[in-house]
């Protein structure tokens, strides 16, 4: 039943129809069991065709499709970065399922970050993820179990789902959304440096939820970790500002970005 609760409580994906850009490779890949999964390749503005590139993988929010998240990572490839944007199961033009999971979550990212190795366009040695709020999730997992990662960020991401449930109900929230995998457990393990952004006028998802995705990641002293609080941003405007912008820029280019 709780799982019940938490897809209905969490994951709200729209299947409207939408174009792809024109910056835009469509990508279609399928995860382990076998779900056909949609994405957005956008080469590195300045990049030729078959450039190779570092690339970051972007994981996104828990509502509507990738047409509506292409925004919070166009930044990036303005930046010289090849970024891979899909959607989940569910989501978009990616296989439906009724009831999804944090657990589909993860094996879809993990099938996106096989999609991107298999291109002949990316450089395998600087690769990076970039989750944003639930899309944090699926990152933190993904950077902590493939060690082929190299760098990661998330932005407005919670600590764990009973914890931001417990935000918005505060004696319900925690007893009717199951613990399991949680994004805290995950940074915990991460090996690879790690950037939290967060506005300090986040109403979805607390700051709290930053210092304690900090606290763990900082945790064996392993991972090289930062924190960007942008002050008076809330939670879906905080990559609107210059200030997160450049702190994403600059954390990539740092970890993914070799000497010539």
């Amino acid at each position: 039943m709780t799982h019940i609760v938490e897809s209905l409580t969490f994951y709200f994906p729209s299947r409207k129809a939408f174009l792809t850009p024109a910056a835009a490779e469509d990508v279609t890949f399928v995860a382990r069991d076998g779900v056909k999964l949609h994405g957005w390749f956008v080469r590195a503005s300045d990049a030729k065709s078959g450039e190779v590139r570092p690339v970051i993988v972007h994981t996104h929010g828990n509502a509507g499709n990738i047409a509506d998240h292409l925004a919070f990572s166009e930044h990036l490839a303005q930046a010289g970065f090849h970024v891979f944007l899909f959607d989940y199961r569910g989501y978009g033009r990616s296989d439906a399922k009724r009831l999804i999971t944090r657990d589909d979550l993860v094996r879809d990212a993990h099938a996106a970050l096989d999609a991107v190795i298999a291109r002949s366009d990316v450089d395998r040695e600087a690769i990076g993820v970039y989750g944003v709020s639930l899309g944090g999730v699926p990152a933190l997992a993904i950077a902590a179990q493939r060690p082929i990662v190299k760098a990661v960020c998330t932005v407005s991401a919670f600590s764990s789902f009973p914890a931001v449930a417990q935000d918005v109900l505060p004696v319900l929230g925690p007893v009717l959304i199951p613990t399991g995998a949680a994004p805290r457990n995950f940074a915990a393990q991460l090996r690879v440096p790690y950037l939290i952004v967060h506005g300090t006028a986040d109403e979805v998802v607390s700051a709290r939820h930053a210092e304690i995705l900090e606290a763990a990641a900082k945790e064996d002293k392993i991972a090289r970790v930062q924190r960007a609080m942008v002050q008076g941003a809330d939670h879906n405007g905080v990559m609107d500002g210059v200030a997160a912008q450049v702190a994403t820029i600059a954390f990539f280019r740092q970890y993914l970005v070799r000497a010539p």
